[in-house]
C-alpha cells in the first residue's frame, strides 16, 4: 500500500490507488484525495511528486488539519466529493 501511515487512521475509508483524485496542490506537489473519514466524510489527502502515486510512498493527512497547521499554503482546485 502506498499510504505509509494508514494504521494511524482507523476511522478512515481509504480509496483504492486507482481512485485517488487530484484536487489541488501543496508545496508544489500534487494534492490527492485518498480517503474520507467514516463518521463525517472529512477528506483525507496526500501529496505526490509523480504522475504515478501508486509507485511512491504517500503520507496521509486530514485536509482541514493540513490547511490549518501546515507550513505551506494549500490550493484546492478540484471537487472534494467522491
Amino acid at each position: 500500500m502506498p499510504i505509509t501511515n494508514r494504521a494511524f487512521f482507523t476511522d478512515v475509508d481509504f480509496f483504492p490507488d486507482h481512485q485517488f483524485k487530484l484536487i489541488g496542490e501543496c508545496a508544489g506537489k500534487k494534492l490527492l484525495l485518498v480517503g474520507k473519514t467514516k463518521a463525517y466524510g472529512d477528506p483525507i489527502v496526500a501529496t505526490s511528486e509523480t504522475d504515478e502515486p501508486g509507485h511512491e510512498d504517500l503520507y496521509a493527512s486530514d485536509l482541514y488539519e493540513l490547511m490549518k497547521f501546515g507550513q505551506e499554503p494549500v490550493k484546492v482546485t478540484g471537487e472534494i466529493s467522491c
